[in-house]
């Protein structure tokens, strides 16, 4: 259950969170060294991401602690972003969620066929697992939110393990697919690499993160506390290559929503160095605002009518 302090100190703006956090080195890469590439998030809290100068993959410093990011997400994530006050997912999200669903499983439809093994890694309320095994397949969803697991299960039947590690070590797939969820991870490219190898020899891993690259949004609307690491097409590419997989040509991609294989020829086991010139190119992008300025300019309230426009629209939506 979410703690109204701890909902309230995650809200106020011009106020960092309740979190100390660690040094931690790049997730792609290993290195240290960064450049700062934001100061605030989108709800104009202090917070610091950086972008790695060795490879350009974006990182929230300090990082939040294992612990720390666990007591986050039992305690306010879901009311915090997704309005979800108790123990059934809200109806805008399963709205929004079933839409994704269906685009998910359509662009993946040459290798949903029937009888083909489909894991899900950060399955939610299982709106997916749903959309394949209508299509024949045999699903298994990895969902460690409690609730929503419980959801997924009783509302679709679906096998839905709490932890990857739980899946005996022999059991591989024809589909993985993780949809919106290496950003919240620490380890993300790391998780990557364990999921290809879950991979069937033929098998495909659809990978879908926020383009920290978007246009058309105030460059630290594209930051929240719930992101600690931020992708562009390049650094999700290059985790990719590390995990030994390739981009398929035979599904339609948009920048950090593609669909990947095994690659046919030898990989690098680690990718060589970009230099630090993604990283500046992020850090001109996404220089940091002032949010005493960006309040008083009134530009925030575009985006906060969108938003909020969007959830009411999801949750009077029809199914």
């Amino acid at each position: 259950m979410s703690s109204p302090l701890h909902l309230f100190r995650h809200a106020v703006p011009f106020t960092g969170y309740p979190y100390r956090g660690e040094g931690m080195a790049c997730n792609l890469c290993g290195g240290a060294e960064a450049l700062t590439v934001a100061e605030t998030d989108r709800r104009l809290k202090r917070l610091r991401s950086v972008a790695c100068t060795g490879c350009g993959l974006i990182r929230t410093d300090p990082m939040p602690t294992a612990a720390e990011l666990e007591a986050y997400y039992a305690s306010a994530y879901r009311a915090a972003y997704q309005f979800a006050l108790g123990r059934r997912p809200p109806r805008h999200h399963l709205n929004r969620s079933r839409r994704e669903a269906a685009f998910r499983a359509e662009l993946l439809a040459p290798a949903l066929r029937p009888g083909a093994r489909v894991l899900d890694f950060g399955s939610g309320s299982g709106e997916f697992l749903a959309a394949a095994r209508a299509r024949g397949c045999a699903v298994t969803g990895v969902e460690p939110g409690r609730s929503y697991a419980t959801y997924a299960r009783a509302e679709h039947g679906a096998r839905v393990l709490d932890r990857l590690d739980a899946l005996p070590a022999d059991e591989v797939f024809d589909v993985v697919t993780v949809h919106h969820v290496l950003e919240h991870l620490r380890d993300p490219v790391d998780t990557l690499a364990r999921l290809a190898d879950r991979l069937a020899p033929e098998g495909v891993l659809y990978a879908a993160v926020p383009n920290m690259a978007a246009t058309g949004k105030p460059p630290h609307e594209r930051f929240h506390f719930a992101h600690v690491h931020g992708f562009v097409r390049d650094t999700l590419d290059r985790a990719a290559r590390r995990a030994g997989l390739t981009p398929d040509p035979g599904y339609w991609r948009e920048d950090t929503t593609a669909v990947y294989r095994r690659s046919a020829a030898p990989v690098q086991a680690e990718p060589g160095p970009a230099g630090p010139g993604l990283a500046r190119e992020l850090a001109a992008a996404l220089a940091p605002v002032r949010p005493g300025a960006y309040l008083a300019s009134g530009a925030w309230l575009g985006p906060m009518v969108r938003r909020n426009a969007k959830a009411i629209r999801d949750t009077f939506a029809s199914r």
